[in-house]
Parts: C-alpha cells; structure tokens; sequence
C-alpha cells in the first residue's frame, strides 16, 4: 500500500496561486491584507492506493465505486490455495528440522555426535523456520482490508483478474477527516499564525466552513512568494467531498 497522504499535485497549487493573483489584481486588493482573496481545495488527511506483489487471481470484491467501508472491513480477496499451501508443506519441513536438531542435541550430550552436528541442525531449523515466516507473510497478503473508513474512489481491477505484481487495484479515500489547503501570499506571515480562524465558502455546495490554520509551511516559494497553509475544518463538514473548492476569509478582527 502506498500511502499519498503527503503527496501535494502541483497543479492544485499552481491553480490556486493563479486565482488568487488575478482576483487580487482585478480588485486591487492589498495582498498584504486578511481581505484579499485566497482560493483553497478541500482534501482528506489519509488516501491510498492499494497495491500488492501477489501474483493470484481476484476472487472476492465486495465494494464498488463510491461506496463506503469502515476500517478493517474487506476490500479485496484472492485465491490462495498455492501459497497456503506452500506453508503448509514449509511447516512439514520446518517440524522435522526441530525434531533433528532436538535429536542431535541428545546425542551430544550422550558424546554421540560432535558440535559441528548441533551447529547444522540448528542451522536448518533456523532456516525452515524463516520460510516459514515467509509464507505466513504472504498469506496474509491474501486479503487486504480497510486501513482506515472512507469510501472508493477508484476501481481499478474486476472480481476474477490476475492483476500484474505492484500493480494498482483501488484507489481510497478517507471522507471524515478532511483538510483544507491554501496557497496564501508570505507577506501574510506577519500575522498569520497556528490556530488562526477563517472561513472557506464552498463552490460546489455554497456551505460555509469555519476553519482553522493547523499548519504553516516550512518554506517560502521565492518566485511566487506564497506560502503552503493547511487548515482544518472546525465543524460539520457533511455534504464536502475531497476535491471541492472555495474563497477562503480571515477575519482578523481582534485577533
């Protein structure tokens, strides 16, 4: 599974600085200023697209496109009878390595078998024993289940293919916890600061969202001189998908 969670688009933040810069130009806006326009994007705090090296065929998809899963529930199964079954036959090996090695303990302290016999028997138990891990392991490959709640994005795989190893088969999405980026003008570091309140009106539902900075960028973009601000929304956010947008607003009135 690799994890997006970090993973910004740069064209979401090319889109926004482009919005903001020709709203503060048409209106000659200070952009100094808590009044001047900034566009943010809502997005989820976890996302992921799910991939595995198992190289077995699809057998159980229960969920579609657009629906819901809490944590732990069941995304994707595949057959996997050649590998349990390889543990299996590695379980059998690994019982009589242990069942050596116990023997030629024995036999050592009866003087019936030199040091460099209970160094090899060892030796082969130890080794029985990581195949076995590894077999356990990939059985467990055999389901991959929900790593947090949220809802199907993208379906990229069917009920009975064999996907390629690494290959991508769902795209997910965490719907609850969502944050909202902005893309804001650095000179706004003067007084922005954690914790500072604003507001973003959505596009898509005309909703306004009271939120709150979380997090300030580590670094300022020197050419567009903007700054990376991350805000959580502060109360309900239902009906807010991730990929919606709106105007953000500071009120920085006794603050």
């Amino acid at each position: 599974m690799r994890n997006h969670r970090n993973k910004r688009p740069l064209v979401d933040a090319a889109l926004l600085l482009v919005c903001t810069a020709s709203m503060a130009t048409a209106g000659e806006i200070d952009p100094s200023s808590s009044d001047a326009p900034v566009r943010g994007i809502i997005k989820s705090v976890h996302q992921a697209t799910l991939a595995t090296d198992l190289q077995a065929r699809i057998i159980r998809l229960p969920l579609r496109e657009g629906q819901h899963f809490q944590k732990g529930d069941l995304l994707v199964e595949f057959e996997c009878g050649k590998v349990r079954a390889e543990l299996d036959a590695a379980l059998a090996e690994h019982r009589g390595n242990l069942a050596t090695r116990d023997n030629s303990r024995s036999l050592k302290k009866l003087n019936a078998a030199g040091s460099f016999d209970v160094a090899i028997a060892e030796s082969a138990a130890e080794k029985s024993e990581a195949s076995v891990q590894a077999f356990q392991i990939r059985v467990t490959q055999c389901t991959i289940m929900a790593p947090f709640t949220g809802r199907i994005v993208d379906l990229i795989v069917n009920e009975f293919d064999m996907p390629a190893a690494n290959g991508a088969l769902m795209r997910i999405v965490d719907d609850h916890n969502l944050e909202i980026e902005l893309i804001a003008p650095s000179v706004w570091l003067r007084w922005l600061k954690a914790g500072t309140a604003f507001s973003l009106l959505v596009d898509e539902t005309g909703t306004t969202l009271p939120a709150r900075v979380a997090q300030i960028g580590a670094a300022v973009d020197a050419v567009s001189q903007t700054v990376k601000i991350t805000g959580l929304i502060a109360g309900s956010a239902e009906g807010v998908l991730p990929g919606m947008s709106g105007t953000a607003n500071f009120n920085t009135a006794g603050q």
